[in-house]
């Protein structure tokens, strides 16, 4: 092996060491990607400047995450994703008049006790989710969001205790409030990971496919 193949096999054993160090800290800390990112390259290297060329993308931690998950949370995990799954099913079914899909952690399996829940609702009326919610005494909180798709309105809550699932703990959602027609635009949430089910790979669900999804993990 010539050096230039072993300093390329010593970079990306690194950066599979720094996703694996992230991925723990998302699942036992909370952190978020990027500080775990972040933390991952001091706890490994002393230095983040250390990382520089090495700092693994959000799909390799995502993976470690979900193999981690798999080896320490076991049948604890799969009954915290299912109840988070159906509370998920339960705020979507009263947001249905905005057209609510899932995405993000809840349905891709890597949700821990820390996590959000993450829906998108397709109408082209943000102040008429406000209205709903302030109607039915649901406290909120708005920002103004840019990405490079546009600008849309992000709403935080708790999720009303009537809709939380079993003995859930209490779970904060945001509801991203884009435009009617980007529904039809492809989820920048979309994956390849061949441990996904073709409903987790979509990366963003409707109604019926998160139903869909919880009747595949009780046939299980």
């Amino acid at each position: 092996m010539d050096r230039s193949s072993a300093q390329a096999g010593t970079r990306d054993n690194l950066t599979l060491e720094l996703a694996a160090t992230a991925a723990r800290l998302i699942a036992e800390d909370g952190c978020d990607y990027a500080t775990a990112k972040r933390k991952a390259a001091q706890l490994v290297l002393g230095d983040i400047a250390a990382a520089r060329g090495c700092l693994p993308e959000n799909e390799l931690v995502e993976t470690e995450l979900r193999r981690y998950l798999r080896t320490f949370g076991g049948p604890r995990h799969a009954a915290l994703l299912a109840e988070m799954r159906a509370t998920a099913l339960a705020l979507m079914e009263y947001l249905a008049p905005f057209n609510p899909y899932l995405v993000g952690a809840v349905l891709n399996g890597t949700a821990t006790e820390h996590s959000t829940l993450h829906l998108q609702l397709f109408t082209d009326s943000a102040k008429d989710v406000e209205i709903f919610l302030l109607d039915d005494g649901v406290r909120f909180t708005v920002d103004e969001l840019n990405e490079p798709a546009g600008a849309f309105e992000s709403i935080r809550l708790r999720v009303p205790r009537r809709l939380q699932a079993g003995g859930a703990a209490p779970l904060d959602a945001v509801l991203s409030v884009l435009s009617t027609d980007a529904v039809r635009v492809v989820s920048r949430f979309r994956s390849s990971d061949p441990a996904l089910s073709p409903i987790e790979q979509a990366g963003r669900a409707s109604l019926s496919a998160v139903r869909a999804l919880l009747a595949e993990a009780g046939d299980g």
